[in-house]
């Protein structure tokens, strides 16, 4: 079996101890507003702008802002990570950020909002998403630099719940606040990231970083980790990649019902949320208990498999569902088996990163795996959809589901709790 060479941030003593409930509280902040800012102008209020814009093109001009806006959020995971491992500021690497790539998010989420034209809204997005990027490979490098390997399944799953819980708040937010001129609703949501980040910033104890001897020759070249050095790192990123690649049918819900079940098309919002939300508890509930069950008996692995079958297995009853009830039960499976996953996610990656030191560049890698389906699947699903309907789209989803599964299996499981 393949091992990792150790992991710096499992056995280093870490030069800040914020206490795991006040920490927590920050990371979940410090990415709530980002998602909150990121994901809702993606399903809402992008399309709104160029409805305002350009009308007869709105759907040309979504789907290249939003596939510039995917590219770029893949580089800036990576360039963020890179620049916030090797900052040296007297606030902390990760606050600094944390609270610059939020600010300067927010502004570029005004510039949005007054944009006259489409090359302007497309500019001002790709920014906004770079910024914000930058601030979350930050908070996603604070789980290896902070926490204790005996606490990162129950930090992985509280970190995982919050972002359907984000989205969630996020529309709710913009239904409550629909008669507001739509360039205040994308200041709503910056300012909003902003306050997060600050509360987040105050959280989180971190002070100035030295970086160890000896690491910068070595690190002038790894921008990826080599993967006969760190095969369980590689393994991670195929594995991340795979059941992301299957998550993403949940994308896909609206089309689908309107599709199969004839649903009209003022009443697939409602079912929509519906399905969202029996998804969501589903997944919060698995990914708390998940996570803590992880620690518990110190097992990662059980956890990515179990997740991958019971993903597999919701995507084959969505694509043969003879109802509608059979997606809400097709759903909420879905959002059972991911929850799993999400539970020891954060954690599993973050256990076998190659180097501390490159905590947050390494991060920025692992959330491309995350990233790179959204932008991937859409781009065959109408040629799949074409050549055998449904059934075929979402097959071939849930057998990446089910390689996933596969993919987890060279990775060492976890060490047994040291006794004392």
């Amino acid at each position: 079996m393949h091992t990792s060479a150790p992991v710096t941030g499992a056995t280093t003593k870490r030069n800040e101890a914020t206490p795991f409930a006040r920490l927590i509280t920050g990371l979940v902040l410090g990415n709530f507003g980002v998602y909150m800012a990121t994901i809702v102008p993606t399903l809402i209020l992008l399309t709104f702008k160029f409805i305002e814009l350009t009308p007869q093109n709105v759907t040309a001009n979504f789907s290249l802002c939003a596939g510039i806006g995917a590219f770029v959020s893949i580089v800036a995971n990576y360039v963020g990570g890179y620049i916030s491992d090797r900052t040296t500021w007297s606030f902390g690497r990760r606050r600094s950020w944390i609270l610059i790539g939020n600010i300067a998010g927010a502004l570029c989420m005004v510039g949005i909002g007054m944009a006259t034209a489409v090359w302007s809204v497309c500019l001002f997005w790709s920014l906004a998403l770079t910024f914000y990027y930058f601030g979350i490979a930050a908070v996603g490098a604070l789980v290896p630099d902070q926490v204790e390997e005996t606490k990162r399944g129950t930090a992985s799953g509280i970190l995982g719940i919050f972002t359907p819980v984000a989205i969630m708040v996020g529309m709710a937010l913009m239904t409550a606040l629909n008669s507001l001129p739509l360039a205040m609703k994308f200041n709503v949501l910056g300012g909003i990231s902003v306050v997060t980040a600050i509360v987040a910033c105050f959280l989180i104890q971190e002070s100035k970083h030295h970086a160890a001897a000896g690491n910068q020759s070595k690190r002038k070249t790894a921008l990826f980790p080599n993967p006969k050095q760190y095969p369980s790192f590689t393994w991670g990123f195929v594995t991340r990649f795979l059941i992301g690649m299957a998550y993403s049918s949940q994308t896909f819900t609206a089309i689908y019902v309107m599709d199969k079940f004839n649903v009209p098309q003022d009443e697939v919002t409602g079912i929509v949320s519906l399905v969202t939300l029996i998804q969501t508890v589903f997944l919060a509930l698995s990914g708390v208990i998940g996570g803590m069950l992880s620690d518990k008996f110190r097992k990662q692995k059980p956890f990515v498999a179990g997740s991958a079958i019971v993903v597999a297995i919701a995507i084959f009853v969505l694509a043969f569902a003879p109802s509608l009830t059979f997606v809400f039960v097709g759903m909420a499976l879905l959002g059972l088996g991911y929850g799993a996953y999400i539970a020891v996610d954060i954690a599993l990656i973050t256990r076998i990163l190659p180097n501390q030191e490159d905590a947050a560049k390494d991060f920025g890698i692992m959330n491309i795996a995350g990233n790179l389906p959204s932008s991937i699947v859409p781009t065959f699903s109408s040629t799949l959809v074409a050549l055998g309907g449904f059934p075929l789209f979402f097959g071939l989803l849930a057998v990446a589901g089910l390689l996933s599964a596969v993919a987890v299996a060279p990775i060492p499981e976890m060490s047994p709790r040291a006794e004392h």
